[in-house]
């Protein structure tokens, strides 16, 4: 049988300076630039970070709890979101997560009849709108329409390497063939992204100095 030629592990935290097709350039903290090859398979790929509003577009899938009422009528403004990627395991939809604001007071004394009995459910599903502080989700047999807070957080999770950018901080678990280690490429095993700059965030233009005269 051939003999497979040695092989070397590459693994550290680095940021990405530089994308091209199916590969990035990581330089690590150790100040040496590598040329690293993508996961042939998604799910090696692990991205997370955040997003501003106005990044969120239908057909993403998002998840997140809130408190319903016997009616399925929210009864709270949706401060937090996750955008993730589904996979073949994902069961889209409402699942109960407890029971939350039981309907007693504080020393356990009577129920109070006026109280409106609320649970708490976790809703994953497919965006169909969002729209003036409003998101519409949809699941099988399932369509909600929610209000989402004026402050709020929108993480997000995926396996999508399309959300790779310049600046990212990663962590790569890759390897090279021993004796071709001064080309400085690798193939990764897995990588974890974490992204910086919330995706949809856009900086404002710094003003320019005929601006800055006019307001002294």
């Amino acid at each position: 049988a051939q003999q497979q030629p040695p092989k070397e592990t590459l693994r550290g935290d680095g940021t990405v300076i530089a994308l091209g097709a199916g590969k990035i350039q990581v330089e690590l903290k150790d100040g040496k630039k590598w040329v690293i090859f993508i996961p042939d398979k998604p799910e090696y790929i692990d991205i997370s970070g955040t997003a501003v509003r106005s990044w969120l577009k239908r057909g993403m899938f998002v998840s997140f709890a809130g408190l319903f009422d016997a009616k399925g009528t929210l009864r709270t403004e949706i401060k937090d979101i996750l955008v993730f990627q589904p996979n073949k395991d994902t069961k889209l939809g409402a699942k109960r997560d407890g029971v939350a604001g039981i309907n007693k007071d504080l020393f356990g004394g009577n129920p109070n009849p006026n109280a409106v009995q609320t649970s708490r459910f976790l809703i994953s599903g497919r965006l169909v709108n969002v729209n003036n502080g409003k998101m519409v989700v949809e699941a099988p047999g399932f369509r909600k329409t929610v209000s989402l807070a004026s402050k709020m957080t929108i993480r997000v999770k995926s396996h999508n390497p399309s959300l790779i950018r310049v600046g990212d901080k990663v962590n790569v678990d890759a390897w090279y063939y021993t004796g071709q280690a001064q080309l400085m490429q690798a193939k990764a095993n897995s990588l974890k992204f974490i992204s910086e700059k919330p995706y949809g965030y856009v900086e404002k233009p710094a003003p320019s100095e005929k601006d800055e005269d006019a307001s002294k």
